[in-house]
């Protein structure tokens, strides 16, 4: 830029110009410009990686989880999740990683004990694979506190199985035909007996030959929820008598407070009755089979058969038309000509139905006890019993809106023209699109984008320090991928943007253009940092420096006046230029030029530079223009032009050069 300044020549202006001309930023002084990043496009809490980003596995995506004030520690929180459905708000394509569901505290770590449980959905049964179902877990931090639970695509790197604890009240999380499912106990067995995790069947089963109704039945194997439940008893082999002949416990702890109710699932078949063959379900304070029961729920002794059935018949004899009995098929309180001896009028002759209860635990308030089902039979006819959805202490979780990872830009605060720009970012999870999965462009001002698909690396030679870590950069240093340079014709202005995108393997339901982009539920589309959970938008300005010039004179003598001297031909005068750079950016390459009028003659050797017009004293080589002063300032003169330059101008510094001439 030109700034021309008139040059007073004793009592009369002189047509004398100086010209500034500020040729460059010097890129060394934004050392000293703080690297400021953007609005902190990085999500709180903490994103969870348990082995750090871009190594191991990484998870992209969450979802919170919000537990009221009645959660307390020892807790099952439960909440239904669909994935499918968050997929959409976040408005992303792919393949939902079913191994990938965790469940994490507000601290930031796993939670203990959980589950995901891909086949109950709102307490049923749902369908496989269809992208949803029934997150659990243990509750560590109690009272109204939010959790997250993380989720992904398999698009953006397969996940390994969940190596937590899982409750397994359901016994979807043990295989077919295991006894000892995970959480249980199931160690005492005596004679031949059915035991273990089973899925759905319908088997074919043949009892006593004497049986009423028929030997052979086949029976009802579903599992009330899900693709499995636990089955005991004497189904494929022969009865013996037994006291108990199996057993299986479950230890439960028991919140301190707002304890809550245990519920479980069962479902007696068989032809036996309760006097014979029959179940025991009760909670105790120490897992032995010889600790008497503090509360049996169902069995013989409680009286209750009605609506807690411990066998599948009532009565102690053989069933007849005008009562009930044994060597019928889940003949429950019904004789042989179908009516009902006790009132059981809901659950018809021979069905196969699941019961419930729920007991209060309060109780047991802060205690471990032990859920237990004791199977009891004689060496006649076949009973047994499905257990299934076994849950205590239930606190639903609110589901909220899903996220996404997170990207925060930094750069420097403002830029001169000439600067090239640096940029770098901090990523939470790997961005994992499969080219250019970070970038960044460059809007002015006005909004319009001057610079796209600038590349940013995370190899460690690019800005970054460290290769394989969170932070992706570009120094500009790859002429290849070269970063934005700001046109040296760039007035100073606030506002301008710099707009990073890290992207993963989504594909976007948004368009093609969007892939790896993931959206903020209903808000618009166009991308930034508003709309997308993985964009940050960083603003900066563009400032210059601000050089004034002046320049003044002083008639030092004549060759007629005394102390009053005059500017007459014959005079010698001192001007002084003094230039300060009043911007908040360094200016390089300096040049000011001085035009000597036709009227006065140069006093050679006469140039001198310093701080100010009155301590100017350091000689100038007036006749070599390229060579450096111990200053930083050069000055000289060609002809009638004197010529100053300064490589090197601070904002705030200020400096002066003086010369003598002679009035012709």
């Amino acid at each position: 830029m030109e700034m021309l300044v008139p040059a007073i020549h004793g009592s009369k202006t002189v047509a004398a110009w100086l010209r500034v001309l500020v040729a460059a930023l010097l890129l060394a002084a934004l050392i000293f410009l703080p690297l400021i990043p953007a609005k902190g496009d990085l999500r709180t809490p903490t994103w969870f990686d348990p082995d750090g980003v871009a190594a191991g596995q990484d998870w992209h995506y969450r979802v919170p989880v919000t537990l009221p004030a009645t959660s307390s520690i020892n807790s099952t929180a439960r909440v239904n999740v669909d994935f499918a459905a968050l997929m959409t708000q976040l408005g992303i394509s792919g393949t939902f990683d079913i191994n990938s569901v965790r469940v994490v505290r507000p601290g930031g770590t796993l939670a203990a004990v959980q589950e995901y449980t891909d086949l109950i959905f709102n307490n049923a049964t749902d369908a496989a694979a269809n992208n949803r179902g029934e997150v659990k877990w243990i509750v560590q931090d109690g009272g109204a506190q939010t959790f997250y639970i993380y989720f992904d695509i398999t698009q953006n790197g397969a996940k390994s199985a969940n190596p937590q604890t899982q409750i397994n009240g359901n016994f979807e999380h043990s295989a077919i035909a295991v006894t000892n499912p995970v959480g249980w106990n199931a160690p005492t067995i005596l004679g031949n007996i059915d035991r273990g995790v089973r899925g759905a069947e319908n088997p074919v089963v043949t009892s006593n030959p004497t049986a009423l109704d028929g030997a052979t039945r086949t029976t009802d194997g579903t599992p009330r929820t899900g693709a499995n439940s636990y089955i005991f008893g004497h189904r494929s082999f022969n009865s013996a008598n037994s006291d108990p002949g199996f057993t299986i416990t479950r230890a439960i702890v028991v919140p301190a407070t707002n304890a809550g109710n245990l519920t479980f699932r069962w479902r007696p078949e068989g032809w036996d009755s309760g006097n014979f063959d029959f179940v025991r379900i009760d909670i105790t304070t120490a897992n032995s089979p010889t600790t008497a029961a503090l509360i049996e729920m169902v069995g013989p002794t409680q009286g209750n058969y009605t609506t807690r059935p411990f066998s599948p018949n009532v009565g102690g004899a053989l069933a007849s038309a005008t009562s009930a009995g044994y060597r019928q098929y889940n003949g429950y309180d019904c004789n042989t000509a179908g009516g009902h001896t006790l009132g059981m009028t809901s659950t018809a002759c021979k069905s196969q139905p699941w019961w419930e209860v729920s007991q209060n635990l309060s109780a047991y308030a802060g205690q471990t006890v032990f859920l237990r089902f004791r199977f009891f039979a004689d060496a006649a006819d076949k009973t047994w019993f499905h257990i299934d959805d076994i849950e205590w202490s239930i606190v639903d979780g609110t589901l909220g809106t899903a996220e996404a990872f997170g990207v925060a830009g930094t750069t420097a605060a403002s830029y001169s023209p000439g600067g090239t720009v640096a940029i770098s970012a901090n990523v939470d999870a790997n961005p994992a699109a499969a080219t250019l999965p970070v970038t960044a462009s460059i809007l002015d001002n006005l909004g319009a984008v001057v610079a796209s698909n600038i590349r940013l690396y995370n190899d460690g030679t690019h800005g970054d320090a460290v290769a394989g870590d969170a932070i992706w950069s570009n120094n500009g240093s790859d002429p290849l991928n070269p970063t934005y340079m700001i046109p040296l014709a760039t007035s100073a202005s606030s506002g301008w943007t710099l707009r990073v995108f890290a992207k993963d393997a989504s594909a976007s339901t948004l368009g093609a253009a969007n892939n790896g982009l993931v959206h903020r539920n209903t808000l618009p589309t166009p991308q930034t940092e508003a709309n997308y959970w993985n964009i940050d938008d960083r603003n900066f300005d563009i400032v210059g420096p601000i050089i004034n010039v002046t320049k003044i004179s002083q008639v030092l003598s004549d060759t007629i006046s005394g102390s009053n001297p005059k500017a007459i031909p014959g005079a010698t005068v001192r001007y002084c230029i003094t230039i300060n750079n009043a911007g908040s950016a360094a200016a390089t390459n300096m040049i000011a030029t001085d035009a000597i009028p036709s009227n006065l003659t140069y006093d050679p050797g006469s140039i001198q530079s310093g701080a100010a017009c009155g301590s100017a004293a350091t000689a100038e080589d007036d006749d070599d223009a390229d060579s450096t002063e111990i200053d930083g300032i050069t000055a000289s003169i060609s002809g009638s032009t004197v010529t100053i330059r300064r490589a090197s101008f601070l904002a705030a510094q200020s400096f002066a050069v003086t010369f003598t001439a002679t009035i012709n």
